[in-house]
C-alpha cells in the first residue's frame, strides 16, 4: 500500500483518509494565495470564508475562528496560558485547567497537531511554561471537522507558532524582568530562497505564590456533619523553564518541500507549602490538628523530532502532505511532607515519588483535490501512545496500612494506544450563496493496560479495549452580502477516558486524600450544533447560538472510604465515572472595532446555560454570563496603552461546581527606535484572581478556594535583529516590534508542533 501511494500520487489515499495538516489543509480558505503569507502553496480561494479586519490577520473561517496574538503588546511577557486568557470564551484557571465555553474536555494542538507535552497532567505545566511570544495566533474550533481528531467534546484550540518566510537574515531578542520573573529568548532564520534555517533559544523563571483554604464535611444520612476537616495553607511555586528549538526547510523543486524540526525543553518545578488542618466531631469539638510541611520537586523533560514532505499537483490547489512526528517527555516528581501534631506528640514523614514516560508518535498523509468548484480532502492518520507511570508512597498508617507494609502502596501503570483515523469531506458552492462541507471521520482504537501492583496479589491487572466510532460533521455558509454572512455547523464529537483514569489503584495525595481510576468508564458523546452571524468590515461582530447534548458524561466523583469506628480520621476518594448526561447551549456575541483614530475595543460575551443529570445529585442546572473586554489606546506613533479583563461565571462539575473566576492586565509600550522597545506590564492589577470549588452531594459538602497573590510587574526589552517590521492600523503607521521565527516552539512549534 505504501508503494502504492507513493507512486500514485494520493490514488491510494483517496480510499484511507486522515487528517489535514494545519491550516494551509483547512477545507475554509483564507484570501487567494496572492494576498496569503508567503507560505506553502493554497487551494483554490473561497471568497466566503474568510472576515478580512484592515490592518488584521482573518479573523474567520468556515471551520474555526482565529485570534492574533501579536496584537497584544504584553504577549512577549507572558505565558501559553496568558494568552489563552485574552482568546474569547477560553479560560485558564490558576490550576492550568483549559476551558472553553465552560467545558474542560478540551483539546489543545500545537500547529495544528496534537503534542505530548499537552497531554494529561502535562498540559497545565506546558502552558504555564510556554512562552506566549512565540504564539503567532490562537485558533479555536467549538465544532472541529472530520479532518481533525474527534477527541475533546468542548472542541480544539491549536496554537499557531510564529514563522518568518521573508528572504534573508531575521531574528529578534527579548528580555522581561520583574517581581520573582524573569524570561529571555532569541531566535533566528536565514531564508536563501532555496532553504531556510531556523531556531531559538527561551529561559523562563517564574514564582507564584498563592494561598488556599477548604472546609469539608462528612454526612449522614440527614445531611448533618459526622466530622469536619478545615484547612488553610499558603504557597510557593518556583518554575524553571529552558527550551531550544531548531529546523529546516528545503525546496527540492517548485513542487516538491522537505522539512525537519527537533525541539527540547526542560522544566523544573519547586513547590513550598505550609498547611494547618484541624478536624472536629459532630458536635463540633476539636478532636486533633497537625500542621503539615511538604515540598514538592518536578523536572520533566520534553523531546521531539519531526519530518515532512510536502507536493504540489499539476491542478491548482491539489496537494499533497506527509508529516511523522515522534514526541517523548519524562517526568519525576518527588513530594516530602512532615507533619507536626498539635497536641505535641512524634512528627510523622510521608514522601510519594511518581514517574511517568511518555512515548508519542503520529503519522500523517493527506491529500486535496479540487473538482472544478468543489473541493475534496482525505487522509489518513495513526497515533499511537506507549505511557508508564510508577506510583511509590511512604509514611505512618497511610490508608490503614501499617508502616511496615508500604509495598501496598507502590504501583506501576503502563498503556499502549492506538488510534488509527480515516476520513474525507467534500465542499462545494450551491449557487452563489450557499457554501456547505460535509465530512465523515471513522476512528479505530486499540488500547491495553497493565497495573502491577503488590507481586503475586490479585493487585496485577490488565485489560484490553477496542472499538470502533463514526463521527460526522457538516458546515454551511451563506453570504448575505460583501460583508455579512450565516453560519451553520454540526459535529459528533467523542470523550475518551484517559488511560490513567482506567487505572484502578489507590494513589496516595495526603492524609486526608487519594486518588484512583475506573476500569468500567466509557467514552462519552457529543452532539454539537452551532448557527451565527456575523459581518466585517472597519467594525467586525459575530452572534453565534450553540447547543450541544452529551450521553454518558465522565466528570470527578468523591466520596469517603468507610472507617472503622467514627472517630477515625476519614480519607476522601476521588475517582471518574460515566455521570448521567448533560445539556449545554448559549449566546456568544463578539465586537472588534475601532471607537475613534486612537482607540479601538474587542469584546466578547457568552450567556450560557448547563444541566447535568447525575444519579447521585439529581438535576443541575446554571446560567453564566462570561466575557472579556479590551482596550488598546495609540496615544502616538511610539506609546501605545492596553488594558484588557476576563471573567469567568460559575461552571457545574457534576458534584457542585467552581465559582465565578477573573483576571486582569494592563500594559505599556514605547517604541524608542524601529528596532528597539520598552513594555511595561501589570498583571492582576485589581488583585481578583480568586478560584472557589464547592462539591455538594448526599455525603460530602465542602468549599474550597485558592487565589494568587497581588499584582505581577513586568518590565521587558524587546529588540528586533533583522530590519524593522511596520503595520498600518488604519490612518496611522505602527511599529509592530519583532516577527522572528519565534523562540523554542518558532518553525513547527516546540515539541510535539509540526508545519502549517
Amino acid at each position: 500500500m505504501r508503494k502504492t501511494f507513493f507512486t500514485t500520487t494520493g490514488l491510494g489515499v483517496l480510499i484511507l483518509g486522515g487528517y489535514v495538516s494545519g491550516v494551509t489543509q483547512s477545507l475554509a480558505q483564507e484570501a487567494p494565495p496572492a494576498a496569503a503569507p508567503a507560505q506553502a502553496a493554497e487551494p483554490p480561494a473561497d471568497p466566503t470564508t474568510t472576515v478580512t479586519v484592515t490592518g488584521k490577520k482573518p479573523q474567520n473561517k468556515i471551520d474555526r475562528q482565529v485570534y492574533d496574538n501579536t496584537k497584544d503588546i504584553d504577549s512577549a511577557t507572558g505565558t501559553a496560558a496568558d494568552a489563552l486568557n485574552k482568546v474569547p470564551s477560553v479560560n485558564v484557571d490558576p490550576t492550568g485547567n483549559v476551558t472553553l465555553r465552560g467545558n474542560s474536555n478540551v483539546q489543545v494542538y500545537i500547529d495544528g497537531k496534537p503534542s505530548v507535552m499537552m497531554q494529561g497532567d502535562n498540559r497545565a505545566g506546558a502552558l504555564q511554561s510556554m512562552s506566549s511570544g512565540d504564539i503567532d495566533s490562537v485558533e479555536v474550533m467549538t465544532n472541529p471537522g472530520a479532518q481533525f481528531s474527534s477527541e475533546g467534546s468542548g472542541g480544539i484550540i491549536n496554537l499557531v507558532m510564529r514563522k518568518n518566510r521573508k528572504p534573508g537574515n531575521t531574528g529578534a531578542f527579548n528580555a522581561n524582568v520583574g517581581d520573582g520573573r524573569y524570561n529571555a529568548s532569541i531566535n533566528g532564520a536565514r531564508n536563501s530562497g532555496k532553504y531556510t534555517i531556523s531556531g531559538g533559544l527561551n529561559i523562563r523563571h517564574d514564582v507564584r505564590p498563592s494561598r488556599s483554604g477548604s472546609v469539608q464535611s462528612r454526612l449522614d444520612a440527614n445531611g448533618d456533619p459526622l466530622s469536619t476537616t478545615e484547612q488553610v495553607g499558603a504557597s510557593e511555586g518556583k518554575n524553571d523553564n529552558i527550551s531550544a528549538n531548531a529546523g529546516i526547510d528545503y525546496n527540492l523543486s517548485d513542487k516538491d518541500q522537505i522539512g525537519a524540526q527537533t525541539s527540547y525543553s526542560r522544566r523544573e518545578m519547586d513547590n513550598t507549602s505550609d498547611d494547618t488542618y484541624a478536624l472536629y466531631n459532630a458536635d463540633g469539638d476539636l478532636t486533633s490538628g497537625y500542621t503539615r510541611h511538604s515540598a514538592v520537586t518536578g523536572p520533566r523533560d520534553d523531546f521531539s523530532f519531526g519530518v515532512r514532505w510536502d507536493h504540489t499537483g499539476d491542478l491548482t490547489g491539489e496537494t499533497l502532505k506527509t508529516d511523522l512526528r515522534l514526541g517523548r517527555s519524562t517526568g519525576n516528581t518527588a513530594t516530602d511532607a512532615l507533619n507536626y501534631p498539635t497536641d505535641g506528640s512524634d512528627t510523622t514523614r510521608e514522601t510519594r515519588k511518581v514517574q511517568s514516560d511518555f512515548h508519542n508518535a503520529v503519522l500523517t498523509v493527506d491529500y486535496v483535490r479540487p473538482f472544478g468548484g468543489a473541493q475534496m480532502t482525505t487522509g489518513f492518520q495513526i497515533t499511537q501512545d506507549d505511557n508508564s507511570f510508577n506510583n511509590t508512597a511512604t509514611g505512618p498508617d497511610v490508608l490503614g496500612v501499617p508502616a511496615t507494609d508500604n509495598d501496598r502502596l507502590t504501583n506501576s501503570f503502563a498503556y499502549k494506544q492506538t488510534i488509527s483515523a480515516a476520513y474525507m469531506t467534500w465542499q462545494t458552492p450551491i449557487g452563489e450563496k450557499w457554501i456547505v462541507m460535509g465530512g465523515l471521520r471513522a476512528e479505530a482504537l486499540d488500547l491495553d493496560t497493565q497495573n502491577f501492583g503488590v507481586p503475586g496479589t490479585a493487585d496485577d491487572t490488565t485489560s484490553h479495549i477496542s472499538y470502533t466510532k463514526f463521527n460526522p460533521s457538516a458546515f454551511a455558509t451563506y453570504t448575505l452580502n460583501d460583508t455579512t454572512k450565516l453560519r451553520f455547523s454540526y459535529s459528533h464529537r467523542l470523550q475518551r477516558p484517559s488511560p490513567q483514569d482506567l487505572n484502578p489503584f489507590q494513589t496516595y495525595q495526603d492524609p486526608q486524600n487519594v486518588s484512583a481510576g475506573n476500569t468500567d468508564l466509557k467514552p462519552a458523546e457529543t452532539d454539537s450544533f452551532e448557527a451565527g452571524y456575523e459581518k466585517s468590515g472597519k467594525v467586525n461582530y459575530q452572534i453565534r447560538a450553540y447547543y450541544r447534548k452529551t450521553e454518558d458524561s465522565i466528570t470527578s466523583y468523591s466520596y469517603f472510604l468507610p472507617v472503622a469506628n467514627p472517630s477515625d480520621t476519614p480519607v476522601l476518594l476521588t475517582t471518574k465515572r460515566n455521570l448521567g448526561s448533560g445539556e449545554a447551549g448559549g449566546l456568544e456575541g463578539n465586537f472588534d472595532g475601532k471607537l475613534s483614530d486612537k482607540i479601538s475595543v474587542r469584546v466578547n460575551a457568552n450567556l450560557a446555560w448547563n444541566k447535568l443529570t447525575t444519579p447521585t445529585t439529581g438535576e443541575q442546572e446554571a446560567t453564566t454570563l462570561s466575557g472579556r473586554v479590551s482596550m488598546d489606546y495609540n496615544a502616538t506613533t511610539k506609546d501605545r496603552f492596553q488594558i484588557s479583563y476576563f471573567g469567568r461565571g460559575k461552571q457545574l462539575t457534576g458534584q457542585g461546581y467552581t465559582g465565578p473566576f477573573g483576571m486582569g492586565n494592563m500594559s505599556y509600550r514605547h517604541q524608542y527606535t524601529p528596532k528597539a522597545a520598552l513594555v511595561v506590564t501589570v498583571q492582576d492589577p485589581f488583585r481578583t484572581a480568586k478560584f472557589r470549588t464547592v462539591v455538594d452531594t448526599d455525603s460530602i459538602h465542602s468549599e474550597s478556594y485558592r487565589s494568587l497573590q497581588g499584582q505581577v510587574f513586568m518590565v521587558g526589552l524587546s529588540y528586533t535583529l533583522g530590519g524593522p517590521s511596520t503595520q498600518k492600523d488604519g490612518d496611522q503607521q505602527r511599529w509592530n516590534g519583532p516577527r522572528g521565527p519565534g523562540g523554542p516552539g518558532g518553525g513547527w512549534g516546540g515539541p510535539g508542533g509540526g508545519p502549517m
